[in-house]
Order: C-alpha cells, then structure tokens, then sequence
C-alpha cells in the first residue's frame, strides 16, 4: 500500500505540476506539485509517509540547482547586502516568534505548534523540528505550505512593484520585462 501511495504522489505532483504550466501558476513546478500533492493527501485514506531519501534527494537537487546558479563576481555583490539582509532576517524571524506567540495565546494551538509553523524556513525542515519537538506536525506542514503557496502566488506582484517603482525613481535600468508594463502595473495606483 505504501509503494502505490508513494507512486500516486508522485503522479499526483507531476501532474499539478503540468497543470500549474497550463494555467500559467507563479513557479509552476513547485506551486503545481505542492497542490497536486496536497489534493492526493486530502483524499487519500491515511497518511503518506514520504521517505527520508526522497526528502533528502529533492534537497541535493534544489542546493545543486541554486549551487550552478551562483556566477563569478556574486560573492562580492552579497557582501554588500550582507548587514541589511541578517536585520530583514532576524527580524522576520522575530515577527514569526510574535506572530506565533500571539497565535499560542488564543488557546486555538499550544505556543510550540504556533511558533515553528509562523518563523520562516522550509517546509520540511519545520516539520522535521515540529517532529523533534513533539508539536502539532500536520498543523505546521500545513502552516508552511500555505505560507509558501501565498509567498509563490505573491511574487510576480511583487516583482512588477518593484520594477515599476524603482524605473519610476530612475534607479533601475529598464530591462525588456521592465518595458512592458505600462504604469497600471507598478503598484502606483495609478
């Protein structure tokens, strides 16, 4: 039984993954195939264990794509952005403990559940910590996935505010993707 469910899961990804193309979803791949996961999980009658190799191959995937797409000259850039990325980290971090902490006071979860399913990180590092931490596992998952899911849904937005505004401010050089939005896109309101 769980060969077939691992089988069907993988299925079940690959084909959100075609569908999230089809329907033009914000980074197909993982937004498709998280979905696609998601509604096998919800029919499927029991758990689905997924194996700690198959977590760990996807990880060595997804490090090696990110590896290869690190160029020369990109250790230099991070340096400078350095100091104001570990304050926009330490402090989203801080906004999650709060968040979570708020979360934990409404009785509706205990504060270890709230808090790793609000701090940022991955998806399966959050429930391996909610595991170790004997924590509401299936509540943090799905705290993350929706975290994620808005996140990739977001982005295009996001990136089209700041193409707009830093082009509008002068700051940005327009790139082709920058000379075709028209200023209904650039978050002004206008």
């Amino acid at each position: 039984m769980t060969v077939v469910a691992l089988l069907l899961l993988a299925l079940s990804a690959g084909v959100g993954a075609r569908l999230g193309r089809r329907l033009r979803l914000p980074m197909w791949p993982l937004t498709g195939a998280i979905l696609g996961g998601l509604v096998l999980t919800l029919v499927w009658p029991g758990a689905i264990d997924v194996p700690a190799g198959w977590r760990i191959v996807a990880q060595v995937l997804v490090g090696t794509a990110v590896g290869a797409a690190i160029e020369e000259g990109v250790l230099r850039e991070f340096l400078g952005v350095l100091v104001p990325g570990a304050l926009a980290v330490v402090s989203i971090i801080g906004i999650g403990v709060a968040a979570g902490l708020l979360i934990g006071a409404t009785g509706h979860l205990d504060h270890v559940s709230a808090v790793l399913g609000m701090v940022p990180g991955g998806v399966g590092e959050m429930v391996a910590s909610a595991t170790a931490l004997h924590a509401n596992v299936p509540v943090v998952a799905s705290m993350h996935v929706v975290r994620l899911v808005i996140s990739l849904a977001a982005l295009p937005l996001m990136i089209r505010c700041v193409t707009g505004l830093t082009r509008r401010a002068g700051e940005g050089r327009p790139d082709e993707e920058a000379s075709r939005l028209s200023d209904s896109d650039d978050c002004s309101g206008r």
